[in-house]
């Protein structure tokens, strides 16, 4: 859920004055918090995600000075690639380390391991295209390269929320479902009398 609100945004006033004085409703460094909690809790399920908790405590520590406009404002976009770095590390990162547990699993959680495996290449993707498309002039690329930010973000968010139950990731296992009562078949209460199994009388047995 932290990752939520930090890919998230709800800017505030509607109108600044001046206009670039937008404040976010949903502080990243809230959202970085929530992070930290499900990191820390990783890291007791796992010592190999150690070097996750980390990268997520330095890329919450640059998203507190991020959230006021009167800093953010004056990036310019290479600045703001450059500042988002920490963040597309903890992705990759943590995307690396759960695609490899998975595999190790006995049986291989070959759902976990494939997608995430290939979240680490979209990562890999996005900290290194801004470095063509604004480092090296190539305007064609800016526009590809949001958008597959933006993907590679959601689709990291939403297995996350897939697989957060896995028990070797510290989850508390599958959900259980338990059926409910059969319509068709009457609750014991609600049958009439001649339905109902005959039921043997208590007392003295009858006289011969």
């Amino acid at each position: 859920m932290g990752m939520v609100i930090v890919i998230g945004t709800a800017h505030f006033p509607p109108d600044p004055s001046p206009g670039w004085q937008k404040y976010d409703a949903l502080p990243d460094p809230l959202g970085w918090l929530l992070v930290l909690y499900g990191v820390f809790a990783l890291v007791r399920a796992n010592k190999v995600f150690d070097s996750t908790r980390w990268l997520a405590l330095v890329a919450a520590a640059v998203s507190v000075p991020m959230w006021f406009p009167q800093v953010n404002h004056q990036l310019d976009a290479s600045g703001g690639w450059f500042v988002s770095l920490p963040q597309i590390a903890f992705c990759l990162v943590l995307s690396r380390e759960i695609g490899l547990l998975a595999a190790r699993q006995e049986p291989v959680d070959d759902y976990a391991a494939k997608r995430f495996g290939l979240l680490v290449w979209g990562f890999a993707l996005v900290a290194v295209l801004p470095v063509l498309a604004i480092g090296g002039g190539v305007k064609q690329l800016e526009t590809p390269t949001a958008v597959m930010a933006t993907l590679v973000t959601l689709a990291f968010v939403y297995f996350l929320f897939r697989v957060h139950r896995r028990e070797w990731l510290g989850g508390p296992g599958p959900l259980e479902i338990h059926p409910g009562p059969d319509p068709e078949k009457p609750a014991p209460e609600d049958r009439t009398p001649e339905k109902r199994a005959p039921e043997k009388r208590k007392g003295r047995p009858p006289s011969s």
